[in-house]
This record gives C-alpha cells, structure tokens and sequence, in this order.
C-alpha cells in the first residue's frame, strides 16, 4: 500500500471544502448540525495518512480476531514499510461482486456472511473497536467462504458505556422502554432528547436493529427493496427539520457507516441468516468492565492510542 505524493495536503484542501459545503448546507437546512461529523471525520482521515499506525492497526486485528477461523488478517512486515509505505503478507482471495457473480449457492453465500458479521463484530463487541469502512475494496473472499481483511486505516476505538448504549437500545426497541432508549441515546452522546425528537431517532434505529430483533432466518431486508432505507432517511429527516434538528455525537458516524456498509454487503450476498442469533451470540456474557479491561490490554499490546 503505497500513499500517494502531498496526500496530507490534498486531504486538508478537501477537508476545507467539506468544511464549506456543511457551513452552506447549514444556512438552508437545520436537519442536522454536521459539527460533529466534520469532526469526525476530520481526525479519522488524517489518521489514514499514518501507515505506522495503521501498521498497530493491523496488529491489534490479528490479536482481536486470533480465534475466528473465518478471519484472515496479514501480517505487517515493518522492515519494508514506512510512514507512506506499508507492506503486508499476501492473502489470496477474490473481490466480493466476482464471488457473488460465480457463487449460486445459499449456503455459501450465508458463510460468507457470516463472516463478515463476525469481522466487524466481534471487536466491537468484546473490545468496543470498529473497522469504519466496509467498502468493497478492503476485503476479499476465499474459496472457502472465509473472508481476507485488507485495509486498516479507519478503526475507531470507543469507550466500553457506548457499546453498553448500544446493546441498550436495541432491548429498548425489543420491549419499547422509552425510558432505556433515552438512556442509551444519551449514553451515545445525544442531548435535549424530548418524546418528539425520541420517537424521530427511533424510525432510524428501528431500520438498522430491525433484523435483530425477530428469532428467525432472513435477509438483511425482508421484504424491502434497496430504496427503503432512502425512504426512511427521508422520513427521518423530514421529522428532525420539522423538529428543528439534531447535533448527531461523533460516536454515531462511523458506528452507522459500518452498519449501513454491512448491510449493502449482505444485500449482494443475498444471504439469509439467523441475525437475531448472531447478535445474541456476541452479546449474551456482555460485560462493560471486561470490556475495558480487554480493550485496554489490547490497545496497549499493539501500541494504538485510544481514539480523542
């Protein structure tokens, strides 16, 4: 992986362009305040730029993942990189659209989904890290069904309470304990939460946690076609307007990148899974402070600092 020449320059000359076109964005729409994710998404880019931290990256996904047989992460080899040079182990796999294209069978396509689940998953759940870019390109498939991870610049590292704001809200949609959901929305980092502003997150929530929630084999989006999820941000977009708007934390952006990305994945995987049972396997012993601990011992082992 070679970074291209005066990429930090390009990067903070596109940033300053971001920066506008939400300063604009602003004067004509008060949906959402972007602060924020340009925020966010400000120190995330710059930290793609640094291929020694993404080499401590690549170390802290092989020690996360070391038990998934379904995983595979290379290995950095630091005597032929540099700060724009990273070299890796080779990983031989297939892009994902080739695989789809020659694969017809269900159960194959499920492995695969299943994997992909566990990859971003499970560090989530087990150390509050997440991989923030599911794209296409940054990971490929064996013939197996075991999937490759190839890139490791956008990994956020939350604090443990928001993992525990996640698995929160989504038994607050699983028994509608209004008072649980602005907890965990809260927990997240949202504020001046009312029942009007509540009830707008939940259309959204209630998108991305809706093939959680029933114990049964489906697809990513039963019965929906790939517009629905554009209807519903419309909807929600529309209520948060009339609202007057929301500051979304900047622990919500690559937390619903990474969600919407898996979701476009296992939509070109036509896969048909238990998702309800995949969650609650990652979920089940989910304790906050073993979280910590783990997150901690991980981070340091690999030399990562924790994400500002």
């Amino acid at each position: 992986k070679l970074q291209y020449p005066d990429m930090l320059s390009a990067v903070e000359a596109d940033l300053q362009q971001l920066k506008l076109i939400f300063a604009v964005y602003r004067r004509y729409d008060q949906a959402i305040d972007p602060t924020n994710v340009f925020k966010e998404l400000s120190d995330r880019l710059r930290e793609e730029l640094d291929y020694d931290r993404e080499a401590r990256h690549i170390d802290l996904y092989r020690a996360m993942l070391a038990k998934e047989k379904g995983i595979h992460v290379p290995e950095p080899v630091p005597e032929l990189s540099t700060g724009r040079l990273l070299t890796m182990t080779w990983l031989d796999g297939a892009p994902l659209l080739d695989y789809v294209a020659r694969t017809d069978d269900v159960e194959e396509r499920n492995r695969v989904a299943l994997n992909m689940f566990r990859a971003w998953y499970v560090p989530f759940y087990d150390y509050g890290i997440i991989h923030g870019d599911p794209h296409l390109g940054n990971y490929t498939i064996r013939d197996d069904g075991s999937v490759n991870l190839l890139d490791f610049g956008c990994i956020r590292v939350f604090p443990p309470s928001f993992v525990r704001g996640v698995i929160d809200l989504y038994k607050a949609l699983q028994t509608d304990d209004r008072d649980l959901a602005v907890h965990a929305y809260e927990t997240w980092g949202f504020k001046s939460l009312d029942r009007e502003l509540l009830d707008a997150l939940n259309i959204w929530a209630e998108f991305l946690y809706a093939p959680l929630l029933e114990d049964r084999e489906q697809k990513i989006m039963e019965g929906q076609s790939g517009y629905y999820g554009a209807t519903v941000a419309g909807r929600v977009h529309g209520e948060l307007k009339r609202l007057g708007g929301v500051r979304p934390p900047r622990e919500f952006v690559l937390m619903d990148r990474a969600a919407i990305g898996l979701g476009s994945v296992f939509m070109h995987l036509k896969a048909e899974v238990n998702w309800y049972r995949l969650f609650h396997d990652l979920i089940a012993d989910f304790d906050e402070a073993a979280v910590a601990k783990r997150q901690k011992a991980a981070l340091k082992k690999a030399g990562v600092p924790a994400t500002a």
